[in-house]
């Protein structure tokens, strides 16, 4: 390593000001007396050195580097030692035992890295590496005479402090050292520590931010560019003209025409290939297209990893060179060298061409392959430093792409064209495309892709142009689209030859997958990227990740228009719908204003208040007109300021819902239901503790229960997969019933509430909703235990909203089987028709789905059905109208009316029994 830190030696007398140190030991003198003290003073060297080894050194406090920068004519003065005879006896015996003093300062300078910042603030010196007697590549060296400026000539101005990137294990073993026996680190880990440079006496005293340094390094001594640039590591590792920097000081070190620089990289197929080619003279940096003479030698040095001098490149049968018509371009000597990083492996080739015409040798010398691999080993540390620092920027750039591309996604846009302009805008300034193209495929075109979009990216003015057209199946960027369909590969085209007809030069798409990775619903395509010095034309590994996760986004955002867009179309069917079924459910103009100017019957009239009524002797207007009278006597259209008129069409709305087909869940079922509720909240006990509102609730839900009914239970609907259970899944009639409550409420003419206050409204959807969920069974079953508790301990609260909301949805569910509790004439018939409506149901099961149904519901036990009435009654009737007469005195009829039809059944059970003891009699 060039130009590396030490401290100088101290004097052997203790008066030294740079450490305390024996005179005795560290000496020749010393070292003669220990081994005479072993009697025979002929051991091996072996033992000699470890003895040596445990002694004490005579300096104290050093952390010595050896750098690959030696000079052949280095001379013993400039070690820094004190002049003497001492001072020839340590120079002899360091001479005579090379091994053993670097194995000593290895472990010293590691101990001084890793705990002694004192030490590196008192550093004193610079040493170049000793001189060597052989060359170091393939021959080792003899001795390794220390050479380095001394501490007295550095100025306190250049005490400073730089960053470095290495490893302290590097000089912990002497065979960290290169094969060869050089001074070259076997590995040097990116840990940084610091240490106190001193000024070198090269005449290289150029900055990093030169352009060229100011002269040339000496060969044998430490390299000021090179150091200044390792001192400054952090500022080169973000210095993008590091490289151009590199290839002008190494023309000046090697005296050569020109030099090109070539990093590897890995091809798709995971082996080593050269990347594209920097080429500098000692006036400008280019790039450079591979020639193959030039190619074949760095693929010479990569392949070997070991540097290779040629004296004349065209009589080399190892290289085809071409032939060139100027004179001046013709390679005759060629020298290249490997760039290693820390694990010995190749980053990197150089390859210096001809030796300058000023120069005295025409060819490269060994000393200038030493000089180059030299400074290769700091050039191959820093580079490597330097790609991961590339790395980096580049992973941070790619999570906040993908970040940006997140957001963006999440966005509604107008059309596909502006969704894809504002993702193509986040990739292109950074892949240095010229433009972006999207090609889209739609299921409904015969042809493999819709249409395609183009964005461009303006530079200056930092915007986006998008154009879509239809495809060109003549193009040649749609025949690559196409590959990239049919294949589902990233495809990546380089140096593609400029036409007439089509301008790519460079190109990578990516397919768009959709929900399924088997479906390709469209490609993206980079075309053209913009060159600049030192960068290639074709798009790197960098580039197809980052368009990879653009495709990813941009099949995102295409799944999500079209989703938006299908919703879209599906939210305005549903609105139109709803107008046709407003119009259809709505009444005439006629029937409205018959009911409007009618005389209403009182409730006396019509036996409203009376828990026996029947309507099966009324005619369709009389029932209308009875819904009216009920909401006329409980003040509601005086109390929510109803209009009239809406109040009369809502109620002809709600009739026209009911299906005239279904046997027993209809508009007779819905007017019975909501009789007896208005019977019940007319008894003194729920008149005086129900609030208005909810009296409004309740008289809105018990009406509109069964809305729509199909005279099918939620177990068919269920079996049978009808659109009713996709969509509501549990109590799916019951919320059916419910959305088609809200539809008549709103349709125009029929808002009845629509003077109430939006806390008010808010309120009585509410309850409505839940007043209609309570009259399913299931839910009946999973509320009645704790109803029936309050009953029987006498523990219900009117104030407590908890047991309001409990008892409303138990007065629901009483009205909707209250023909339970009807005359026996009335309750039989009323039987009948559920039994028919069942009977139904169980016939299309065995029909259409092929199941056995409940016996209420198979017609083959028609016989047993008051013995099912009566399992009925005990089962779900008689517990409640008892716990509600409990609570609500008057509402004791229902219980009575239930207990009476009991008894018919049973009687019909009974009667049924002696038949058919008398028939087996018989």
């Amino acid at each position: 390593m060039p130009c590396l830190h030490t401290e100088s030696l101290p004097s052997l007398q203790t008066e030294s000001r740079y450490g305390v140190a024996s005179s005795r030991r560290g000496s020749q003198g010393s070292r003669s007396k220990s081994g005479k003290k072993r009697k025979s003073g002929e051991k091996s060297t072996r033992v000699e050195r470890n003895e040596i080894e445990k002694e004490q050194c005579a300096i104290t406090s050093a952390a010595w580097f050896f750098t690959p920068l030696w000079v052949p004519g280095a001379k013993t003065q400039r070690l820094g030692f004190r002049m003497g005879k001492e001072s020839e006896k340590v120079k002899a015996w360091l001479d005579d035992y090379s091994d053993s003093a670097r194995s000593y300062f290895s472990r010293s300078s590691r101990n001084w890295m890793n705990g002694c910042a004192e030490r590196a603030q008192a550093a004193q010196t610079l040493i170049t590496e000793p001189r060597s007697k052989t060359t170091v590549l393939g021959r080792r060296r003899v001795s390794h005479p220390m050479s380095g400026p001394s501490r007295a000539l550095v100025h306190p101005v250049t005490m400073q402090r730089p960053q470095s990137c290495l490893s302290v294990h590097q000089t912990d073993h002497p065979e960290s050292l290169d094969q060869g026996g050089g001074h070259f680190p076997r590995s040097l880990q990116p840990i940084h520590f610091t240490f106190s440079p001193c000024r070198s006496r090269s005449r290289c005293s150029s900055f990093l931010g030169s352009p060229r340094p100011a002269g040339q390094c000496r060969r044998g001594e430490s390299c000021a560019f090179m150091m200044q640039l390792f001192s400054g590591l952090i500022g080169a590792l973000q210095d993008k003209n590091l490289h151009l920097q590199v290839l002008q000081h190494l023309c000046e070190v090697t005296e050569a025409q020109r030099v090109s620089l070539s990093m590897t990289t890995v091809d798709k197929t995971g082996g080593k290939c050269l990347g594209p080619v920097l080429q500098s003279d000692a006036d400008s940096v280019h790039s450079n297209a591979q020639t193959k003479w030039n190619k074949s030698i760095m693929e010479y040095v990569v392949r070997t990893g070991r540097p290779l001098t040629v004296k004349d490149a065209h009589e080399d049968p190892r290289f085809q060179v071409e032939l060139y018509e100027g004179e001046e371009d013709r390679p005759t000597s060629v020298l290249s060298v490997p760039v290693l990083n820390h694990k010995k492996e190749v980053i990197g080739v150089v390859l210096a061409v001809n030796k300058t015409r000023t120069c005295a040798s025409s060819f490269f010398s060994e000393q200038d392959e030493k000089v180059l691999s030299s400074h290769m080993m700091l050039f191959g540390l820093i580079l490597e430093n330097h790609q991961l620092c590339e790395s980096s920027e580049q992973e941070n750039k790619r999570n906040q792409v993908l970040l940006e591309l997140a957001q963006l996604v999440s966005h509604d846009y107008p059309s596909v064209d502006a969704m894809l302009g504002e993702l193509a805008a986040v990739i292109l300034p950074i892949t240095k495309a010229q433009f972006c193209t999207v090609f889209i495929s739609d299921d409904s075109s015969t042809r493999l892709f819709s249409r395609m979009v183009r964005i461009e990216y303006e530079e200056i003015e930092c915007s986006v142009h998008c154009s879509s057209r239809d495809c060109d199946t003549d193009d040649v960027s749609y025949i690559y689209a196409m590959h990239v369909q049919n294949s589902m590969e990233t495809l990546n085209i380089v140096n593609r030859p400029i036409s007439m007809v089509s301008p790519i030069r460079s190109l990578i798409g990516a397919p768009l997958r959709g929900k399924q990775s088997s479906n390709v619903i469209g490609v993206c395509q980079l075309v053209n990227k913009r060159m600049a010095i030192a960068e290639s034309e074709a798009f790197s590994r960098a580039d197809e990740h980052l368009l990879e996760d653009f495709a990813v986004y941009c099949a995102l955002g295409l799944q999500k228009f079209n989703t938006q867009q299908t919703a879209d179309k599906t939210r305005v069917r549903l609105a139109v719908t709803k107008e046709v079924l407003s119009y259809q459910i709505s009444a005439s103009q006629e029937e409205i204003n018959e009911l409007e100017e009618a005389a209403i019957p009182s409730a006396d009239t019509l036996s409203l208040l009376d828990f026996g009524f029947s309507d099966f002797d009324m005619s369709q207007n009389a029932m209308t007109q009875a819904v009216v009278r009920m909401f006329l006597d409980l003040n509601l259209p005086q109390e929510f300021k109803i209009d009239y008129k809406a109040l009369c069409q809502w109620v002809l709305s709600v009739q026209k819902c009911y299906r005239s087909n279904v046997v027993y869940h209809n508009w007779s079922h819905a007017l019975r239901t909501a009789q007896c509720m208005f019977a019940m909240l007319q008894t003194k006990e729920l008149k005086s503790n129900l609030s208005s509102l909810e009296v409004l609730a309740l008289m809105i839900a018990s009406l509109s229960h069964d809305l729509d009914h199909r005279g099918v239970n939620n177990s068919y609907i269920q079996r049978s997969n009808q659109p009713l259970a996709q969509l509501y899944g549990q109590s799916s009639l019951e919320h059916h019933h419910y959305d088609m409550c809200l539809l008549i409420l709103n349709n125009p003419g029929s808002q009845i509430l629509s003077s109430l206050s939006v806390n008010e409204y808010m309120a009585c959807l509410q309850m409505i909703e839940k007043n209609i969920l309570a009259t399913d069974l299931a839910i009946f079953f999973e509320k009645r235990t704790k109803f029936f508790k309050l009953a029987e301990n006498n523990s219900c609260l009117w104030k407590d909203e908890g047991h309001r909301e409990l008892l409303r949805s138990m007065l629901m569910t009483a009205s909707d089987i209250c023909a339970i509790t009807k005359p026996w004439p009335v309750q039989k018939r009323i039987a009948e028709l559920v039994a028919t409506e069942f009977y139904a149901q169980g016939d299309r099961e065995k029909r259409e789905l092929n199941i056995q149904p409940i016996d209420v519901m198979d017609r083959e036990n028609a016989s047993r059905l008051p013995q099912m009435q009566v399992d009925y009654i005990d089962g779900i009737c008689s517990p409640l109208y008892e716990a509600l007469a409990f609570i609500c005195e008057s509402c004791s009829p229902l219980k009575e009316g239930c207990s009476k039809n009991r008894k018919h059944w049973q009687e019909m059970v009974d009667d049924r029994k002696e038949d058919n003891i008398k028939e087996q009699e018989n």
